[in-house]
């Protein structure tokens, strides 16, 4: 009987099954995974993005399978098998390892040492090796002899190989085998010569059970390995093994034992092991990967939430040596009024007096009043230069805040930069890009590729088209819980909005340049490319503060604007803020609609505009502190969390190194960290303390553990 995928992923969910067949039917109909999260809550019982993804990625799968179920029936059709067993098996199968173990033994295979034997007609002399009892298998394999076994040995040799692949292709062995691998499997991992690096010291005479592998340590293993740095193998206890192929495949007490035990062990060493072992290897390697996406996904949500820092007129200061410091004035709205270089100011007092007369000019110029300061390069000698900037009296209330300046190199190189700023350089345009983001992180880092934002671990050993899709779906998630101004937004901001791909952004900004703002949700129906179900899944995330109609700058989708309206003519904004939960009830059913969407609603009325994202804090750094040289143990230091992995937090301290916080040292409560991502998040504040400094690797250690977080 054919697997019910809504009751099936409503099982391995924990999800309701009337939500996900709610959920399953609208995603069929082409909603999208935001529209469905804020539209429908009545029709999903209220599952949320993350539940709607894990649903949209768990059905894929299920329908993947379902394709691959067909093809293997087809096959067996083609070979006019009609095993009803074999066939119920497959059909319940829920992944397509468990289909692949079932279907091995009809797979159309390879010559191989078994299949010539079979074509030699040696089938029957191993039949006779597995069950006869009178010990006469030499005088039984003359009869046997032909083209390529042309001797007893060989014949027998012959029927051997067709027994030891038959063993090998049943798939309660390898079930078997798996299982005990889970249970009583070690991973093996020792330094090659020709590793030259120390980063794989921990993975040398490495001995450790299966079960106890965190992710990080798999993945860690697995680039050793791809670097030639780290040879692995799979450690199974082979005689118990061998032991039990034995008991189930051969009768006891049998004249041929010693060749049975000679077939067992083949089968197990040269056909059945080297599979297992790259099946586990690659099952703990998409188990880990799973892990580091859901730690990625987690630490890039917080990074694009990081609050904006609006109506302020900003200096975008990439510090550097080399190449000098790079200055991008833009105002309120990210509109570049001025750029400059100052060159090295950090060589002698002359540039520095210089570069201070400069950086005064332009915040007096272009009425500058916050500066955002990269954290790369020479970021703590110019937040030294900075500092003596206020000194002066038209600089004094100057605010400078530290910015992550991850990926701004990269996008200041990419076609959307050259398209954006063709009148400036890439490093000024890393400039901009800094001043930007401190005023909309999410509306800058959304031109920058995911992975190159500077959270999440191993990304590069994570296979690359599916980390893509889950980082594309967390900011997609992000940018709709927001919200944005059609008006103001780029192409890649648009793109990522429900309903609008990167074809229809682009229609958009291109209405725009030709006709103006747009002032209505309604005009949007006249932009082309954008018909009635991309209009349906983008209305609602698409702010207009322009329109005549206040709805069209809230949260409220078109179809449900004859409600508000309703609501509104019944009641003033001050009585809905006011309203008790017995009214709420008779107006939900006076209006006809269900409790979700009236909340919902209610909450666009009283707070229009609101913007979800918290309040911007910055870390308090220590001004004895401008490079790794000037930390020493038992310092406490205020830091922001810039990334979390699953072996702890990578604290950003105002200088080029970020220090880590293992997972050991996060909290002082007896009981294991089992996830760093309950205990922060990147952009949070946090006290450290230095354990260690090991200046020669650029390693930071520190601790949480007895220091007073505020």
């Amino acid at each position: 009987m054919p697997i019910d995928k809504c009751r099936q992923i409503s099982v391995e969910l924990k999800l309701p099954e009337k939500g996900v067949e709610a959920a399953i039917g609208l995603l069929r109909e082409g909603y999208t995974v935001p529209f469905i999260a804020r539209y429908r809550k009545e029709k999903t019982g209220s599952l949320t993005d993350e539940n709607l993804r894990d649903l949209e990625e768990r059905l894929n799968y299920l329908d993947n399978l379902e394709e691959r179920k067909k093809t293997v029936f087809k096959s067996l059709d083609e070979q006019k098998i009609e095993d009803e067993d074999l066939r119920g098996r497959i059909d319940e199968a829920l992944t397509l390892n468990e289909v692949e173990d079932l279907y091995r033994p009809y797979k159309p295979k390879k010559i191989t040492r078994g299949v010539k034997a079979r074509k030699a007609g040696l089938l029957s002399l191993a039949l006779y090796l597995e069950k006869d009892k009178t010990g006469n298998l030499e005088e039984e394999a003359k009869k046997y002899l032909t083209e390529g076994y042309e001797t007893v040995e060989k014949a027998i040799q012959g029927a051997m190989d067709i027994l030891a692949e038959d063993i090998s292709d049943n798939p309660n062995y390898r079930v078997f085998i798996k299982d005990l691998a889970n249970k009583r499997g070690y991973v093996d991992c020792t330094k090659t010569k020709e590793c030259d690096s120390d980063v794989f010291d921990h993975y040398d005479n490495y001995h450790r059970p299966l079960s106890a592998l965190r992710g990080y340590n798999i993945l860690a293993i697995n680039r050793g390995v791809k670097r030639k740095c780290l040879t692995r193998k799979l450690v199974l206890p082979e005689e118990n093994i061998i032991e039990h192929i034995l008991t189930f495949s051969f009768p006891t007490h049998s004249p041929y034992s010693e060749i049975h035990r000679e077939i067992a062990t083949d089968s197990y060493k040269r056909l059945i092991f080297p599979s297992i072992e790259n099946e586990i290897f690659s099952t703990l390697f998409d188990r880990a990967s799973e892990e580091a996406i859901l730690t990625f996904k987690s630490a890039l949500r917080a990074t694009l939430l990081v609050p904006p820092l609006k109506g302020r007129r900003v200096m975008g200061f990439d510090p550097g040596f080399a190449h000098g410091c790079k200055l991008a004035m833009v105002d309120e709205n990210g509109v570049v009024l001025d750029t400059a270089v100052l060159n090295n100011p950090f060589q002698n007092e002359r540039l520095r007096t210089l570069a201070l007369s400069q950086l005064e000019k332009y915040v007096t110029k272009d009425k500058i009043d916050t500066i955002a300061l990269g954290n790369g390069h020479a970021s703590r000698e110019s937040e030294e230069l900075l500092k003596e900037l206020k000194k002066r009296e038209s600089c004094s209330k100057l605010d400078v805040v530290i910015v992550s300046e991850s990926g701004a190199s990269i996008y200041s190189a990419t076609k959307l930069a050259q398209e954006e700023f063709p009148q400036y350089e890439p490093n000024i345009r890393s400039a901009i890009s800094i001043a930007r983001r401190l005023q909309d992180p999410l509306a800058e880092l959304v031109k920058i590729p995911p992975m190159s934002i500077g959270v999440g671990q191993y990304q590069y050993d994570i296979d690359e088209k599916k980390l893509s899709e889950n980082l594309a779906n967390v900011v997609e998630d992000v940018v709709n819980y927001v919200g944005v101004d059609v008006n103001s937004a780029s192409a890649s901001l648009l793109s990522y909005v429900s309903g609008i791909n990167s074809k229809i952004a682009q229609s958009i900004v291109s209405y725009k340049e030709k006709n103006g703002l747009i002032h209505s949700r309604e005009e949007l129906r006249q932009v082309p490319y954008l018909g009635p179900k991309a209009f349906a899944n983008c209305a609602g995330f698409l702010r207009i503060p322009e329109s005549a109609e206040p709805l069209d700058n809230t949260a409220v989708h078109p179809e449900s604007y004859p409600i508000a309206r309703k609501i509104l003519a019944l009641h003033t904004k001050e009585e809905l803020m006011a309203i008790t939960e017995s009214e709420k009830e008779k107006l939900v059913k006076g209006l006809g609609i269900g409790k979700e969407t009236f909340d919902d609603i209610l909450k666009e009325l009283v707070s229009p505009n609101r913007d979800p994202r918290k309040e911007a804090k910055t870390a308090k750094l220590r001004e004895d502190v401008k490079d790794i040289d000037d930390l020493k143990a038992g310092m406490v230091l205020e830091g922001t969390i810039r990334n979390v992995t699953g072996f702890g937090f990578f604290v950003d301290l105002g200088i080029e190194t970020n220090g880590l916080v293992h997972i050991s040292e996060i909290t002082s409560a007896t009981r294991h960290v089992e996830n760093p991502e309950l205990y922060g998040k990147p952009g949070d504040i946090v006290r450290v303390k230095v354990l260690n400094v090991d200046r020669q690797r650029k390693r930071i250690s520190l601790s949480m553990k007895g220091v007073k977080q505020n």
